[in-house]
Formats: structure tokens, C-alpha cells, sequence
């Protein structure tokens, strides 16, 4: 894979990671409104960090695209930072969550509105692969039709676990986040293997 493939890839994935902080940012906005007093402070100090890491995002992410020619190693040192920030990111969210645990629609509403922008963004990434592939080489075609279709099947599977559990209690909202987490892993699993595949034919 060449600097500036590698360089472009980690803008993409910059960019993911910022919309996904901005879906979050605006929902758990409106959603605060709906809390109880007690619940709203922890909520709103859980915002103000989302909002740090949301400049600090914009920031890394503005600077990454500044520099997209730059050598692999900037770039790597830039996605680390970005690593680092997105724990911050998800350690608020889950403060966010814990505050609101106790209503279960503000709780359903922001992880649904999560994990439909996280959809259209692993939907966009794998279009873009998708362009890439087939210019590359007609090889690669099969191995990645077969990685598209495992995370197709296991982001179908996740959005069926949210509409059967639309009406349900924390426990079954703690399963629906631990899904969004697993369906997010294997997203970036199978990312990681179709570059990999990719790499090998360059």
C-alpha cells in the first residue's frame, strides 16, 4: 500500500470517527433536556467532555488532512492520537449513558441514532473499498465480496437485535451496546483484511 493510499484511508477513518462524535454530540443534546435533574449534571459534565474531544477530534482530523502527503509515520502518529482521544470519546459516552440509565427511550434513542451513523459511515467506507478494489484488480473481487457480505450479515444482525429490544428494560439496552461494540469490531476486522488483501496485490 503507497504513503498516499495509506494517508487517505486514515483521513477516511478520521472522518468516520468525527461523524460518529457528531451524531453523539447531537443527540445526547437533545436528549439531555428529557433527564431529571439529578441525572442532567452528570449528563451535561459527559457532554462537556464529548465536546473537548469533539475540537480535539477536529483538530487531529484537520491537521490529518493538512498533511495527507505527508510520510506513513506522521500519519501513524496522528491516528494514534486520535486512538487515544476516541477512549476519552467512548468513556463520556458510557457516563453519558449511565446517567440517563434510568430512561430507557432517551438511552434507546441516542445508541439507535449511534449505531445508524455508524451504518451510513461503514457503508460509505465500504464503498469507497469497494471503487478501490475493483480498480485495482479483478482478483481481489472474491475475497472482498466475501468480507462485505460477513459484515453486511452481522450489521443485519445487529439491527435486528434493536428492533426487538425497542421496548425493552437497561438489560437488554446493556446487550444492544455490547453489540454496537462487537458489530464495530468486526468492522474494523474486516477492514483490516480487505486492506491486507489489497496490500498483497499492490
Amino acid at each position: 500500500m503507497t504513503e498516499q493510499s495509506y494517508a487517505h484511508e486514515s483521513v477516511a477513518w478520521a472522518k468516520q470517527r468525527l461523524d460518529d462524535l457528531d451524531t453523539i454530540i447531537s443527540e445526547v443534546e437533545k436528549s439531555s433536556a428529557n433527564l431529571k435533574e439529578s441525572a442532567r449534571k452528570e449528563a451535561d459534565r459527559a457532554l462537556a467532555r464529548l465536546q473537548e474531544s469533539q475540537v480535539n477530534l477536529r483538530r487531529f482530523y484537520d491537521g490529518l488532512r493538512t498533511e495527507a502527503d505527508a510520510v506513513k509515520r506522521s500519519t501513524q502518529e496522528v491516528q494514534s492520537a486520535i486512538e487515544a482521544e476516541w477512549v476519552n470519546v467512548e468513556s463520556a459516552f458510557q457516563s453519558f449513558l449511565s446517567a440517563a440509565g434510568d430512561q430507557a427511550d432517551t438511552v434507546r434513542d441516542v445508541v439507535a441514532a449511534r449505531a445508524q451513523a455508524q451504518r451510513r459511515s461503514w457503508e460509505a467506507s465500504l464503498t469507497a473499498l469497494r471503487k478501490q478494489a475493483t480498480e485495482i484488480v479483478d482478483k481481489a473481487r472474491g475475497e472482498f465480496d466475501a468480507a462485505i457480505k460477513r459484515l453486511s450479515d452481522e450489521t443485519e444482525k445487529f439491527q435486528s437485535r434493536i428492533g426487538e429490544v425497542k421496548d425493552a428494560g437497561d438489560q437488554s439496552w446493556n446487550a444492544v451496546k455490547s453489540g454496537l461494540a462487537e458489530a464495530r469490531a468486526v468492522h474494523d476486522r474486516t477492514i483490516q483484511k480487505i486492506k491486507e488483501a489489497l496490500s498483497k496485490l499492490l
